[in-house]
Order: structure tokens, then sequence, then C-alpha cells
């Protein structure tokens, strides 16, 4: 088995943990808020599943691109739990008026003046920032229009490549099945999936768990 099977099945295993664990969920809000962003939250863990399946078959650069969808997810589910404004979600429920929801430079933007003054929001914001640092200039690469795709399709997919994204969208995961484990009632849920990391660690990208108990 070489190494990208078994990044790929420490990927799956993983992800299987925390689906095992978020299903023992107590409660969970019914406010607009909270639907908003746990719907957002399962679609990211939904890409999560997408990239490892395109990895699996061989299509990498449509796995990179689901990478940036996976982000653009994760930031929306974010901005819906912690900065969008009531009268956006208002405006969002008007089936008569204009559909228009910001962009995801707009919402990084609102994360980071929430942050500004809530300096608990580190935990999610600044690991959700770092991973997106950290696989940005990989995937500039992989424009699906661009001439480096079709130059790796002869000489193969490098494996630092495919090592960022994988473990990019592992972090991504991890912190959506967080952000959903918030969306309920205060308790130690949380701690439960936080437990999930044990022996994945390398399957995940540093800046993710580092401290899980600063975690928003």
């Amino acid at each position: 088995m070489n190494y990208e099977q078994i990044l790929l099945e420490q990927s799956e295993a993983f992800a299987l943990q925390l689906g095992e664990r978020i299903e023992r969920m107590p409660e969970r809000s019914d406010s607009h808020r909270a639907l908003a962003t746990t719907f957002v939250c399962e679609l990211c863990i939904e890409h999560a599943y997408a990239l490892r399946i395109l990895f699996a078959t061989g299509a990498q650069n449509a796995a990179c691109a689901m990478l940036q969808v996976q982000y653009d997810s994760m930031v929306r589910a974010a901005w819906y739990a912690y900065a969008a404004a009531d009268g956006e979600f208002d405006a969002m429920l008007d089936v008569n008026g204009p559909l228009r929801l910001p962009t995801t430079a707009r919402m990084v933007h609102d994360l980071k003046d929430r942050l500004a003054n809530e300096p608990g929001l580190a935990g999610l914001v600044e690991p959700l920032l770092a991973i997106n640092d950290a696989f940005t200039e990989a995937l500039d690469d992989f424009e699906h229009i661009g001439l480096n795709p079709l130059l790796r399709t002869g000489t193969g997919f490098p494996t630092d490549l495919f090592d960022t994204a994988v473990r990019s969208s592992n972090g991504i995961m991890y912190l959506a099945f967080r952000l959903l484990a918030r969306q309920g009632p205060p308790s130690d849920f949380i701690q439960g999936i936080d437990g999930a990391l044990a022996g994945f660690e390398d399957a995940m990208p540093m800046a993710c768990f580092a401290d899980p108990a600063q975690a928003a």
C-alpha cells in the first residue's frame, strides 16, 4: 500500500469516527442561524468525502478544485454562525426578495472583524485561514484552464500537493464537525469531537489541532 492510499484510508477512518460521535449529539437548535450553519457544515463534510473519492479514483485536479469549494463552504458556515446579521437572515428567508449572498472575501472580512472583538473565535477562524494559506499557493497551479494540470497529466501528480490537499481537507472537515457540535444547547459534547483526534494527528494539518481547547 502506497502513501497516498494510507493517507486516504486514515482520512476516511477519521471521518467515520467524527460521524459516529456527532450522531450522539443530544439536541440541536432549531433557530434559523443554527439551521443554516448546520446545513452548510454538513455540505462541507460532504465536500471532504467527495475530495477523497476524487483522489482515490485518479481525478486529482478535480479534487483540488473541490478543496476550494469545501473551504468556501466552511467560511460560509462560520459566517452564518458568528458574523451574519439578523437582517441578512431575514433577507435570505424572504422568498420574494432578491437573494444576494456575500462573497467569500466579504465573509472572511466579517469574521476577522468579529474575531477582533471576540477573541474566543480564534480557535475557529485562525486555523481556517491558516489552512487556506497553506493550500492556496498549491491550488494556484490547478486552475481548470491552466497549463500545469495538462503538464502533470504526463509527469504525475506531486505527492506534496496531494499531501497538502488531503490534510487541508481533513482539517476543514474537523472544524465543520466542531462547529456542527455547537449548534445546540451549551454542553460538554464538543469534548467528544475533540477526542476523535487521538490517533489521527498524522492526517491533519498542524494548525488545526495544535490547541483544540481554544477552538470556537
